[in-house]
């Protein structure tokens, strides 16, 4: 009797890490990057192809999600590749809503692009990429007029009043503009003269935002426009000046324009924080108790979501324990952290790491 439930026991472990082995093949390639909400929309006459729409949507999610993972200067570098590279990196797409009206066509899609496939072109590419996270942060513009002496706050503020017009929406970092209070206005004049010192803690701490903020402050004079930025997002302090060619007040698309190099500034500010060196190659051995079947299948929801490895496979298993290679770009500090979010303890002996929770 003993001997028939050991043999079971054991075919039931094959055919559990069978079907794990799988499982973890697979779930590295089944990896995707969604780009939702893109917009394509056309004249609908003689001339309308429906086929050039979807590739226009392939061509455009493309750029949105290079944007998205990478720093500007290297965006530009390789932003707009042919439509067939493109096409071969979309695992699927869907029309999410699509209408005819006043003979034009207005569709809206989502795309899934391959991850692997999109970073093994970064990596040829010998670009780093960014984890895609978003960020809330607090926002508060403050703009100095200096050729009438006066400040301008909230509404008043045209930087305040465009900041997040709807145009914008592909950038990580979620602005939490500051409320019109009228005691941080008060607070905001009266350090006017140092306000590049002023540290905003008083009116910071009215918000729960993980003491994450920016704070932009713009002086304009007749012959240009200059401006100060407090970056603070993860405990990452950083201050940096730029100048630009001045406007009036009352030309908005200029405004607009010069908000969206600020944010393209700003998100790469914070994708510097996130960046991924491919070049760092740290191979790790993992094991964990193989009797610990809820385990087994939470390290490999794991292991495919902590982007900092790049890839993992099972090195062999048995009825005490699995275990994985994994190719990781990061350091054993980082990797470790990483681990540690999702709750799973590390133990490392003998190089090896052995993992619980």
């Amino acid at each position: 009797m003993k001997k028939i439930i050991r043999i079971f026991l054991y075919n039931f472990f094959i055919l559990f890490f069978i079907h794990l082995l799988i499982f973890s093949t697979n779930k590295v390639h089944a990896n995707t990057y969604t780009i939702e909400n893109i917009e394509i929309s056309d004249e609908y006459n003689t001339n309308f192809n429906k086929e050039e729409i979807i590739d226009r949507a392939f061509e455009r999610g493309f750029n949105i999600l290079i944007s998205k993972i990478t720093v500007s200067k290297d965006f530009q570098l390789i932003k707009n590749q042919n439509l067939k590279l493109i096409k071969s990196f979309v695992d699927s797409f869907s029309v999410i809503s699509e209408k005819f009206e006043n003979n034009k066509y207005y569709g809206i899609f989502e795309i899934n692009f391959n991850k692997q496939k999109i970073l093994s072109f970064l990596r040829n590419k010998n670009i780093f990429h960014s984890r895609l996270i978003e960020k809330d942060v607090l926002f508060i513009p403050i703009f100095i007029n200096l050729e009438k002496n006066n400040v301008l706050l909230f509404n008043e503020n045209p930087f305040f009043k465009n900041w997040n017009y709807e145009e914008q929406n592909h950038f990580l970092l979620k602005y939490i503009l500051q409320s019109e209070d009228l005691d941080d206005y008060k607070l905001i004049q009266e350090r006017i003269n140092f306000i590049e010192d002023y540290d905003f803690k008083e009116i910071i701490s009215k918000y729960e935002i993980d003491d994450n903020y920016i704070i932009l402050i713009i002086f304009k004079d007749n012959n240009s426009l200059k401006t100060f930025s407090k970056f603070h997002v993860n405990s990452i302090n950083s201050n940096f000046k730029s100048e630009y060619q001045t406007f009036e007040l009352n030309e908005e698309n200029k405004i607009k324009e010069l908000i969206k190099l600020i944010k393209v500034r700003y998100d790469d500010e914070w994708k510097k924080i996130n960046l991924i060196n491919t070049s760092i190659k740290l191979n790790i051995e993992i094991n964990l108790d193989s009797k610990n079947i809820l385990l087994a299948e939470k390290i490999e929801k794991v292991l495919s979501e902590i982007e900092l490895i790049e890839k993992y496979y099972i090195n062999h298993f048995n009825n005490q324990i699995i275990s994985y290679t994994i190719l990781s770009n990061s350091t054993p500090d980082k990797l470790k952290i990483e681990f540690e979010k999702f709750n799973i303890k590390v133990a490392i002996e003998n190089n090896i790491w052995n993992l619980s929770e």
